[in-house]
Formats: structure tokens, C-alpha cells, sequence
């Protein structure tokens, strides 16, 4: 049963960002899918490992958008591969040093 708020058509964040990545590689079916959300959520979860807000990762602005699509394009993009891993790095690196992303730590620790 849905909730009343929830609508069935529309899609979720990690849908909109496996049609991002769809288009970018221009894949045009759903084969890859399942792989395509598992990196999504395998980002997600690096993203949060270094301590980006939560909610930010769920509900993610162009910043966070863009570094979980160029996480997953550096699995899928194999010939440039390396290229994105580097740039999901320098992304990261970003990320991380914007106070609005981090999670502060109790009694400033």
C-alpha cells in the first residue's frame, strides 16, 4: 500500500540518476540497471563514509549528483575509466572541505 503522499509514476532520486547515466553512455535498456544502482548506492556510501550529510546523499543538489554520476561512469566508461575515477576524487576532496556538507563532530572533536 502507498502512503498518501507517495506517487507510483514518479521517480526516485537513484531512478533519475540511472537515466542520467543512461544517456550519458547513451544506453537505451534496462540490462545494466541493476549494476548502474548498485554503484549509485556503492557512491552514496563512500559519500557518507567520509562524512557528507546524509541527507545531502539522499536528496542530493548538482554538487552530489554530479560526483555519484562520475563515480559510476568511472566503473561503466571503462576506456576513461581512470580519468573519472580522478575526477570523482578531486569531487570528493571538494565536497569535503565545504562546511555545509560535513557532518560536525560533537564538542568539536
Amino acid at each position: 500500500m502507498l502512503d498518501e503522499n507517495e506517487n507510483p509514476t514518479e521517480p526516485t532520486i537513484v531512478d533519475t540518476l540511472v537515466e542520467e547515466v543512461k544517456k550519458i553512455q547513451g544506453i537505451n535498456h534496462t540490462e545494466f540497471d541493476s549494476m548502474i544502482t548498485t554503484w549509485i548506492e556503492s557512491a552514496k556510501l563512500d559519500l557518507e563514509s567520509i562524512g557528507i550529510v546524509s541527507t545531502l546523499v539522499d536528496n542530493p543538489d548538482s554538487l552530489v549528483q554530479t560526483a555519484i554520476i562520475t563515480y559510476v561512469l568511472s566503473f561503466i566508461d571503462v576506456p576513461n575509466s581512470e580519468m573519472y575515477a580522478k575526477s570523482y576524487s578531486i569531487q570528493k576532496d571538494v565536497l569535503r572541505h565545504l562546511s555545509e556538507y560535513i557532518i560536525e563532530a560533537p564538542n568539536g572533536i
